[in-house]
């Protein structure tokens, strides 16, 4: 029955007291007095037998600390200097050696000990020692050696007293194994209202992190609440978290929540098992109990170092936990959500035990309104409380975007969507950053039909050959110039480079040709930007080789696009201009061997173009693989960034300045179709992980 696995104090100090007046009794007997002046007598009954039973019953209740190793063995050693005339010189040393050898040990751990950290040679020489001096300077062993060799020096085996003695000694040895005294305590702790004790509470931290000192081995399961007396005598039920070995006890940690439990008589400040006929409540309650609210799971506890961007938490199941997952906690009655962002394993020292355990760190989102996106909260949650996440197959289901949002996808483990208002914002500028097959192209894609479904016309820049394929049930418009005139211009081009004295021949026939080819292109443009057409125009420079002639075409069209616009301010439909590989046709001129004059002064004007095109409704969304070869005066130009993986310092260096350290640490490790999101048409005042939503006709199609 529970109550079989605890003593009752009364029947320690009950045992103590028959075994003491058990070897008073003999002593008075055998030696005819209560308390023997010779000293060989008073090693065996006195300081042997009495030291025994005082030690057993009462001074090392729980547990033996090295301490009182220290202490045991000196008394020892002292016991046996009172007889060491008359004993046998050499059984003497080795006794008297075993009491010397404890005591050194026992000291060492205690002297290495005593600080708050262990480290270094201290650390080796405490887990050397703490468990033999626990075990070979505990009372019942160590002092059983000094009886058994006073019987060894002074007595013959077949002498009555001897008999006596060794019978004394064998039942009383033998009360603890055979769970005599839990027996006894079980015959008066029956009945259905009397509750087992599982513990002692150790202490409380604030607020409510319960430690317990666990009696024997009591159970300490997470799915079966007990009831916490506390000091006050209030009775309110715990939810166990763990329990872990430290100084020889079992030392269990659980949080106590606001839910009363029956009141029961009997040891406050101790932990109960519910008695016979009483249900504990379930795990839904007990999670509501603590903040968590309906279909939330204990994920953690805050621990220290948490701060209002982001708090640290210890887990309570190691493979619950992963990188973008959706948590919260409760800060001043509101649900405050964040996201996993990082980990670390971490040790706790206990004397010579150790408690290792994980802890996360979670960037604040903030509370989440309904249609309006998360909001910062200004401060953070105290110390211990505790952190939840969505249960196994329930996932938290609310929308942080409103109605007509581009939605970029959900938050991992939660369906909560996020996005926001790209439509009104396109002209703010938006960048999309990661390596090959990490997603950006896919979210381009469903970011190009948001912006026509909404009005807007695009116009894309590609350099891949996928859009055309990929976007064709859109009826795309070839705005291309023809592969001839392409060859011509790249041809007319490399005449300049390579012409004599400055080549002004060539100079003149290239820009008769670039007036007559930038008409061409105006007129493409505006029949575009006027006529009935999808919205969607295409411009293919995939074929073309030469660095130059790219930068000349693309700037061709971007001032041509942005000259029809200031023109013809506001009857100018709003105009979205996407660039892929924009390395290629925005390059930063000193990474991508752009020496010449010529060659900065287009990505120069190209960098203008971006800079004026926001006041007259061009918008960007700029596609690179890699910072360091993309413009900067272009890239600093994109208020919003979404971050795929990447793996190039300059890129994490870049990144680091938008998202925060945090967020930049998880982006290396980030799957493909997962990013971080920020930026003025994202509705959510802090960086945010999402992912992409998997779409099997895009793979089919890809």
């Amino acid at each position: 029955m529970p109550g079989a696995k605890r003593v009752a104090p009364w029947v320690r100090v009950a045992i103590m007291f028959v075994a003491t007046a058990t070897v008073g009794g003999m002593s008075l007997y055998f030696t005819g007095s209560v308390l023997p002046e010779d000293p060989q007598e008073a090693l065996v009954f006195q300081n042997a037998l009495l030291l025994i039973v005082l030690g057993s019953a009462l001074l090392e209740r729980h547990y033996t600390k090295p301490a009182d190793s220290v202490v045991n063995s000196l008394m020892g050693f002292i016991t046996l200097l009172t007889v060491y005339g008359p004993a046998p010189r050499g059984p003497w040393l080795l006794v008297g050696l075993y009491c010397v050898a404890v005591f050194g040990i026992s000291t060492a751990c205690v002297a290495v000990s005593s600080g708050p950290n262990l480290s270094g040679w201290k650390k080796w020489v405490a887990g050397h020692t703490y468990r033999p001096s626990v075990v070979f300077g505990q009372s019942r062993v160590l002092f059983t050696v000094v009886f058994l060799a006073g019987l060894w020096f002074f007595y013959e085996v077949q002498e009555p007293v001897t008999l006596a003695l060794l019978l004394f000694w064998g039942v009383f040895m033998a009360l603890w194994p055979l769970g005599i005294p839990e027996l006894i305590t079980s015959w008066f702790d029956r009945g259905p209202t009397r509750a087992a004790i599982l513990g002692e509470i150790v202490r409380i931290d604030s607020p409510n992190i319960l430690r317990v000192a666990l009696d024997g081995e009591a159970d300490w399961n997470p799915t079966q609440p007990p009831i916490c007396v506390l000091p006050s005598g209030e009775s309110v039920w715990v939810q166990p978290l763990y329990a872990q070995f430290q100084e020889g006890r079992l030392l269990a940690t659980g949080l106590v929540t606001a839910l009363e439990a029956p009141a029961i008589g009997g040891s406050k400040n101790c932990v109960h098992l519910p008695a016979e006929g009483v249900t504990p409540p379930d795990s839904d309650a007990i999670t509501e109990a603590l903040g968590g609210g309906k279909d939330a799971v204990l994920t953690g506890f805050v621990v220290e170092r948490s701060s209002i961007d982001a708090i640290r938490f210890e887990t309570l199941d190691n493979a619950a936990c992963s990188d973008g997952m959706l948590v919260w906690s409760k800060v001043g009655g509101d649900s405050v959500y964040y996201q996993v962002v990082g980990g670390e394993t971490q040790e706790e020292s206990f004397a010579t035990d150790k408690h290792g355990f994980q802890v996360a760190t979670a960037a604040q989102l903030g509370t989440l309104v309904e249609h309006e996106g998360f909001k910062k909260y200004e401060w953070l949650p105290a110390m211990n409380t505790p952190v939840f996440s969505a249960a196994a197959g329930c996932q938290v289901k609310a929308s942080a975007t409103a109605k007509g949002d581009f939605e970029l996808g959900t938050i991992p483990k939660s369906c909560i969507t996020v996005g926001g208002d790209f439509a009104s914002r396109y002209n703010y500028h938006t960048a999309l950053l990661g390596v090959t097959g990490s997603g950006k192209t896919e979210l381009a894609f469903d970011m190009i039909r948001h912006a026509l479904q909404t009005g807007i016309r695009v116009v894309c820049i590609d350099l891949t050959a996928q859009y055309q394929d990929r976007l064709a049930d859109l009826n795309p418009v070839d705005l291309s110039i023809t592969e001839e005139t392409a060859d011509e211009l790249a041809q007319k081009l490399f005449d300049v480079e390579t012409g004599t004295y400055g080549a002004p021949g060539e100079k003149k026939a290239l820009g008769e040709f670039a007036d007559t080819l930038r008409d061409q292109v105006a007129d493409s443009v505006e029949a575009f930007l006027t006529g009935a057409y999808s919205g969607l125009g295409l411009i293919r420079l995939e074929e073309i080789s030469n660095t130059k002639a790219t930068l000349w075409i693309t700037e061709l069209y971007m001032t041509c696009l942005l000259k029809y616009a200031r023109e013809h301010k506001g009857q100018c439909p709003r105009t979205l201009i996407v660039v892929e590989e924009a390395h290629t046709v925005m390059p930063e001129p000193n990474t991508m061997g752009l020496g010449d004059f010529d060659s900065k002064g287009l990505v120069g004007k190209i960098a203008q173009i971006a800079l004026q095109g926001r006041k007259f409704g061009v918008g960007l969304l700029v596609l690179a693989q890699r910072t360091a070869t993309v413009s900067k005066t272009v890239l600093t130009q994109c208020n919003t960034i979404i971050g795929f993986t990447c793996y190039d310092d300059t890129s994490l260096g870049f990144l680091k300045n938008i998202f925060g350290p945090e967020h930049v640490r998880m982006i290396p490790n980030l799957p493909p179709l997962q990013a971080v999101a920020f930026g003025p048409w994202i509705r959510s005042e802090k960086p945010v992980v999402f992912e992409v939503p998997f779409d099997d006709k895009k793979a089919t199609d890809a």
